[in-house]
């Protein structure tokens, strides 16, 4: 029996869809979470005006991980640079320091509230900061998962002038710190015990006894006073807040290709044949035929990917867009730009030489600008740059050469004469990271 054209688009549209419907039910995960009615956008949004929202605090976040990132809201929301005691990298303190004065100058403030607060997945199974050793530094980093509301508003009337709602959130603290000689693991731990003696040996401010100091802090062991000290604190690097992808939306597109690959081949079949049993297995032979070649296509540029990653010295995307940020610092930052930041990072091309890496990347830059007539506006444009660094990148063992001159610290900025280690004895930091960090040419 020949079928119509009318009889045959649908008998190929219902034949498609029964197959998506397979696909979709029996071999695809889905995150059925982000359909509950507690995570639609107009009961977040309601739930995020609540005065309880105005806190990261909860129990499902450690204190440990919550504290430091309310320090670093209440100075962003405040303001008070001279009673926060937030530590932070030199550029990412700039880029705090810009947006808090622009927005005094033009009365404004922000605030920040937070619901469905919860630790990501790769933080909630350890219930900590993820952590690890690299140039010299020791870091650690969080995502804490959560509905956002970020506005901006006179300080005076508490009129909101621009607000962004996140409804799946995703908050990132990075910070890094000096590595404790009791940490390291060197071999020749008396060698390590004399360079941190450099450092560690301070006078008590009560007694003005000399103490060796290996921790963020202690008690004089003569007076019993407290002791602080800055050398081992950790650093906040960088802090961001951005859109969580919706992992439905993959399997969403996976189950509309399917529909397609079905409905594509099916129809002229059943419309040529007039063999139904024929006809459909044609169209599954040519459906099955389709599908592996794109599932092929897929996983050549997967293998690609992850096979420029791997011409990479210790390749960590976090850390590329850190740098990224940070040497758009100077060019980017102007009056009007309250801040930015950069995510959606695709590796594009690696070209190694002996001594130095130089990859292309495609990213997306988000702006957020204060206009004169105090409108605020946010955009997003997709750029490509290159970056270059040392191919081998100092590892934490590795020792520079010797250093006499004068250094401004590039974290700090105090000015200081590197040990034979080049690290800072103010803040830590190991001139040893700079080899590590990308730069834009």
């Amino acid at each position: 029996m020949k079928l119509t054209w009318s009889d045959a688009s649908v008998f190929a549209f219902v034949w498609a869809c029964a197959l998506g419907y397979i696909v979709a039910s029996r071999i695809l995960e889905w995150n059925f979470e982000r359909f509950l009615p507690s995570n639609w956008y107009f009961v977040v949004k309601k739930r995020l005006a609540q005065p309880e929202a105005k806190s990261l605090r909860t129990e499902k976040v450690p204190k440990k991980i919550s504290n430091v990132l309310e320090e670093l809201l209440t100075l962003m929301q405040t303001g008070n640079l001279q009673k926060s005691t937030v530590r932070m990298d030199r550029t990412f303190q700039e880029k705090v320091v810009h947006e808090i004065k622009l927005l005094e100058g033009r009365g404004l403030s922000r605030q920040l509230h937070f619901t469905n607060v919860k630790l990501s997945e790769g933080n909630a199974k350890k219930r900590d900061f993820r952590h690890w050793s690299d140039s010299g530094r020791e870091w650690r980093e969080v995502i804490v998962e959560a509905a956002v509301s970020d506005k901006y508003l006179h300080r005076d009337s508490g009129k909101v002038i621009h607000e962004s709602i996140y409804p799946h959130g995703s908050i990132l603290l990075r910070q890094s710190r000096h590595i404790r000689h009791n940490e390291v693991g060197e071999k020749d731990r008396q060698k390590e015990q004399r360079f941190y003696s450099k450092y560690s040996e301070i006078f008590c401010p009560s007694c003005g006894a000399q103490i060796q100091l290996k921790g963020d802090e202690t008690n004089c062991p003569y007076c019993g006073g407290f002791i602080q000290s800055n050398f081992y604190d950790w650093q906040i690097e960088d802090f961001m807040i951005y859109q969580t992808p919706d992992p439905n939306m993959d399997n969403l597109k996976y189950t509309s290709v399917t529909i397609l690959l079905s409905f594509l081949p099916t129809f002229p079949c059943v419309y040529l044949i007039t063999n139904m049993y024929i006809a459909i297995g044609v169209a599954m032979t040519l459906t099955i035929i389709l599908s592996l070649s794109l599932l092929w296509i897929r996983a050549r540029k997967i293998d690609e990917l992850e096979n420029l990653e791997k011409e990479i010295v210790r390749y960590d995307e976090g850390w590329l867009i850190s740098n990224i940020n940070e040497a758009l610092y100077k060019t980017l930052l102007t009056p009007e730009l309250l801040s930015y930041s950069v995510n959606n990072i695709k590796l594009k091309g690696v070209e190694n030489t002996s001594d130095k890496t130089t990859i292309s990347v495609e990213a997306m830059l988000k702006q957020t600008v204060l206009q004169n007539n105090k409108h605020i506006v946010t955009k997003s444009e997709k750029h490509n740059w290159k970056l270059c660094r040392s191919r081998y990148p100092n590892r934490i063992k590795s020792k520079g050469q010797a250093v006499v001159m004068e250094k401004e610290c590039p974290s700090c900025g105090a000015n200081y004469i590197p040990d034979n280690n080049g690290c800072c004895s103010y803040c830590g930091y190991s001139l040893q990271v700079d080899n590590a960090k990308w730069k834009l040419l």
